[in-house]
């Protein structure tokens, strides 16, 4: 989907919000799961790269390349001695990407938008250096919560679904990907759920995060910006989460594996 200038702008300003609210926990979550054992790093699905940029500033010894197939995504991204980023499209016939470099595969907030996810986990584990370390960090709608319970808020789930729908990905969301990785053969798997609540994020920071999100899945779903439901969730998180009626959970999973030889 081309996006316009304005809504690309958006759009950025999202995921470095994202990144913003996100990193430590997901970065602990890494650590905690042998990031410093590795040499090489594939992100995948790279975006504007500032998740794995920070990364690469923070672990100067580990080598991060970012991978997208979205040409203006890898132009947007700042690289450093340290972090690369590659047009790549994993199943082009013509592609000559080497993913065998690799011995950890970062995929953060992909599966969720990718209609091949089993095929893009087999490829990887085809072809990824032994022993090597997986971690999947996506959305996971079976723990979206709100207190009190909201019938506002349950249309949030609805308006994912919707998206997903809409450019062909079944909705699985990020919880399915546990019985993806057991039934491929992953090894040494282990969930953390990890949300983005109130408990973690100031409340200000939470509430533009989830409005931000409420607008860029009904704009990519193809919903008018006064479409009834889209204004209805927008103005319930600016008047009434953001006054503290509701404690909302957005839910995440936190995935590792690995492979050995």
């Amino acid at each position: 989907m081309k996006l316009s200038s304005e809504l690309e702008a958006f759009v950025q300003s999202h995921l470095n919000l994202q990144v913003k609210i996100s990193y430590p926990d997901h970065h602990g979550f890494l650590l905690r799961h042998k990031l410093g054992d590795c040499a090489q790093v594939l992100d995948v699905g790279t975006g504007n790269g500032t998740f794995v940029a920070r990364l690469a500033e923070d672990h100067p010894n580990i080598h991060f390349v970012g991978i997208d197939k979205r040409r203006h995504c890898i132009d947007s991204c700042k690289t450093t001695k340290n972090f690369e980023a590659f047009q790549v499209d994993m199943f082009s016939r013509t592609s000559t990407f080497d993913f065998s470099q690799f011995d950890g595969f970062l995929m953060r907030y992909f599966l969720l938008h990718v209609d091949n996810a089993q095929k893009i986990l087999e490829l990887f584990k085809a072809k990824a250096k032994r022993p090597s370390r997986f971690w999947v960090i996506d959305l996971d709608w079976s723990q979206f919560t709100c207190e009190p319970k909201s019938e506002t808020f349950d249309k949030l789930t609805g308006l994912v679904k919707d998206f997903c729908s809409k450019i062909s990905v079944e909705s699985r969301g990020g919880q399915n990907a546990l019985p993806l990785l057991q039934k491929l053969g992953f090894q040494n798997i282990q969930v953390e759920h990890i949300p983005f609540s109130s408990k973690n994020i100031p409340i200000e920071e939470l509430a533009l995060y989830i409005k931000q999100e409420v607008l860029c899945y009904s704009i990519m779903s193809g919903r008018a910006m006064n479409d009834p439901e889209t204004t209805e969730l927008v103005q319930f998180i600016d008047k009434d989460v953001r006054a503290g009626k509701f404690k909302i959970s957005y839910g995440m999973i936190l995935l590792t594996a690995e492979l050995t030889p």
